[in-house]
C-alpha cells in the first residue's frame, strides 16, 4: 500500500480529485468506494496502472473474483515490457505485477489449473530486482498450496524444506511438518549437511558436493539438474599454463594447476555463459589489460598506484552471470605466499571504481574461492530463514 501511495506522489505528479479520493479511500481500507473511485478515465499510463492495481486489489478485499481477474490481466498488460526494467528506481510496477500473478495463481489452483498455477508464481518469483525488498515467502507457500491441492505430497514436503519458514498460523502446513512421513522425508533428502563441506575441502570435492545437492534438490529432474551442474569443457594443457606464466611473470597457484590440467576448465551450469566460467588460457589477461580494452584505463579514473597494482591481479575466472556483483576473480601476485606457492583471490566488480592497491580478499587459493562459490550457490537456492516449525 505504502508503494502504492509513493508511486502515485513521485511519478505520476498531479492527478485528478477522483483519483487522489481513491488512493485515500484505499489506504483507509475502503474497498468499496475505492472500487467506484478507481474508475477514472485518466490518460496517463503510470495512472492507470495504479487504477487497475486499486481496483484488482479493491475487488479481492471484497470477495469479486470475476472483476479482479479483469484487472489482474489489466496490472499485467499495463507492465508488459519488452525488457523488464528490474533496476528501475520506481518498483511499484514490479510489485504490482507479482501481485496480479500472485492472484491469478491462486484463482488457478481454485480451478484445479495447476499448471497454470505454477506458471505464473514461476514468473512472480522471477521478478526481482537487487534495488527491492521482495517477499518469495508467501509465493512459496502457494506454490506449496498448489502441490498440496494437487496431491503431490514429495514436491510439497520439498518446496517446504526449501522455503525454511512457514506461516505458523497455516494448520495445514504446520500438520505437515509434525506429521510421521514428513520427518522421514526430511530424514531422506536432508540437504543441510551438504550446505557447508568438510574441513580443507577441494575444489573437485565441493564441485562433487553441488552436484549431490541439485539431485536432492531438485529430485532427479534431469533438465533442472543440468541447468546447474557444472559444466566442464576441456583440460587445460601444460605449454599452455607456462605461456602464461612466462607472459605474465607469475606461477599459477598448485591448486588451480592441478585442477586445470587434471579436471579441465568449467563453468557453474549449462544455462548461463559467464557464472563463474574459468577463462581460457589464451583469454587469461592482467586486470590492467582487461580494464584498459574494455573500458580504457583513463576512463577507470585509477590513481597511479592503484592503476600500477592491477597489473599484479590475473584475471582467471569471469564472476557471476549477470556480472553485477563480479566481473572477474584474479590471482593476486601481491598475496604469494612462497612455501606453498598459494595466493589470495581478489574479486573485481564492476562497482569496484573506488579500488584500493593494499586492498586484499580472504580467499587464499583456488579450492577456497571454489568451495565459496558453492556454498554461496546453496545458500542462494535455499534462502533459509531460520525459525523453528512449531
Amino acid at each position: 500500500m505504502e508503494q502504492a501511495i509513493k508511486y502515485s506522489n513521485t511519478y505520476i505528479g498531479i492527478v485528478d480529485k477522483p483519483m487522489r479520493q481513491a488512493i485515500m479511500q484505499f489506504a483507509n481500507k475502503g474497498w468499496k468506494k475505492a472500487t467506484q473511485l478507481f474508475h477514472t478515465n485518466n490518460e496517463n499510463q503510470e495512472a492507470n496502472l495504479l487504477a487497475s492495481f486499486g481496483l484488482l486489489y479493491s475487488y479481492a478485499r471484497l470477495d469479486d473474483t470475476k472483476n479482479a481477474l479483469k484487472y489482474a490481466d489489466a496490472v499485467l498488460e499495463h507492465t508488459n515490457f519488452e525488457f523488464w526494467p528490474y533496476l528501475e528506481e520506481h518498483n511499484f510496477p514490479r510489485y504490482a505485477r507479482r501481485f496480479a500473478l500472485h492472484y491469478l495463481a491462486y484463482d488457478a489452483k481454485e480451478n484445479q489449473q495447476f499448471t497454470e498455477a505454477h506458471d505464473y508464481l514461476n514468473e512472480a518469483i522471477g521478478i526481482d530486482s537487487p534495488i527491492d525488498d521482495l517477499d518469495d515467502i508467501p509465493l512459496l507457500e502457494t506454490k506449496v498450496s498448489v502441490f498440496l491441492a494437487a496431491n503431490e505430497m514429495d514436491a510439497a514436503y520439498n518446496q517446504i524444506q526449501k522455503i525454511g519458514l512457514i506461516d505458523i498460523d497455516n494448520t495445514a502446513f504446520i500438520e505437515i511438518v509434525q506429521s510421521e512421513e514428513f520427518v522421514q522425508y526430511m530424514e531422506e533428502h536432508n540437504l543441510e549437511p551438504l550446505k557447508k563441506g568438510v574441513k580443507n575441502e577441494t575444489a573437485k570435492e565441493a564441485l562433487d558436493r553441488f552436484k549431490k545437492f541439485l539431485k536432492i534438490y531438485f529430485e532427479n529432474d534431469m533438465d533442472e539438474i543440468n541447468n546447474y551442474n557444472p559444466v566442464f569443457f576441456r583440460k587445460a594443457k601444460l605449454i599452455e599454463l607456462e605461456s602464461v606464466e612466462q607472459k605474465f611473470d607469475f606461477k599459477f597457484p598448485p591448486s588451480y594447476r592441478d585442477f586445470v590440467l587434471k579436471h579441465g576448465l568449467f563453468k557453474l551450469g549449462r544455462w548461463n555463459d559467464y557464472e563463474s566460467c574459468l577463462l581460457d588460457p589464451t583469454e587469461i589477461n592482467t586486470l590492467h589489460n582487461e580494464l584498459d580494452k574494455q573500458w580504457n584505463s583513463s576512463f577507470v579514473e585509477l590513481n597511479e598506484e592503484d592503476l600500477e597494482a592491477t597489473k599484479n591481479l590475473i584475471c582467471f575466472s569471469y564472476g557471476d552471470e549477470s556480472l553485477q556483483a563480479a566481473w572477474y576473480y584474479c590471482f593476486d601476485k601481491r598475496t604469494l605466499n612462497p612455501e606453498t606457492g598459494e595466493m589470495n583471490i581478489y574479486t573485481f566488480s564492476q562497482d569496484e571504481w573506488d579500488f584500493t592497491a593494499l586492498e586484499m580478499c580472504t580467499n587464499k587459493g583456488f579450492d577456497e574461492h571454489v568451495v565459496k562459490l558453492i556454498n554461496e550457490k546453496i545458500e542462494e537456492f535455499l534462502n533459509p530463514i531460520k525459525q523453528n516449525y512449531v
